[in-house]
């Protein structure tokens, strides 16, 4: 893993992006994780958060506006930055911040040839000098936990 730092002397950042509908231990392990590795040179970790209208995820979602889960995220000592971002995709974000690392959880590894979105992800990302970063935090889902607590309540 190489660990430049970014132009002109300004701190790197490791940008995550996503829903965060329902914030679990899955995300923390993955925040924390990038927390962990942005430290290493003295990084900035930015998360943003997929905006309401284009939470495409089901009936009822999200559950919780996207003000609120930034600012749940902002909460957390390992995140430097959230914001809600107006788009389905992470590009957006990408062409504002320009990180020098794009971070994904474990559930994107080997998916970088095969997801369209995360496609146009990495091609911004690189088209600024940055990387995908894929930790290692282990793979889990709100919309799987919202699923079994939602068929446990229809006994």
């Amino acid at each position: 893993m190489r660990w430049p730092f970014g132009s002109q002397g300004k701190r790197p950042i490791f940008l995550c992006h996503g829903c965060f509908d329902l914030l679990h231990v899955g995300h923390l392990e993955h925040l924390m994780e990038v927390r962990h590795l942005a430290s290493k040179v003295n990084g900035l970790v930015y998360v943003t958060v997929t905006s309401d209208a284009c939470v495409n995820k089901g009936p009822g979602r999200p559950l919780l506006p996207a003000e609120e889960r930034a600012e749940l995220l902002r909460m957390l000592r390992c995140v430097d930055r959230a914001e809600v971002i107006d788009a389905s995709t992470a590009v957006l974000a990408i062409e504002r911040f320009k990180p020098l690392w794009y971070c994904k959880g474990l559930d994107y590894q080997g998916q970088e040839h095969s997801d369209p979105q995360l496609v146009a992800e990495i091609a911004a990302v690189r088209k600024h000098g940055g990387e995908l970063l894929v930790t290692s935090s282990g793979v889990r889902h709100s919309t799987d936990y919202l699923a079994r607590h939602l068929n446990a309540n229809r006994c």
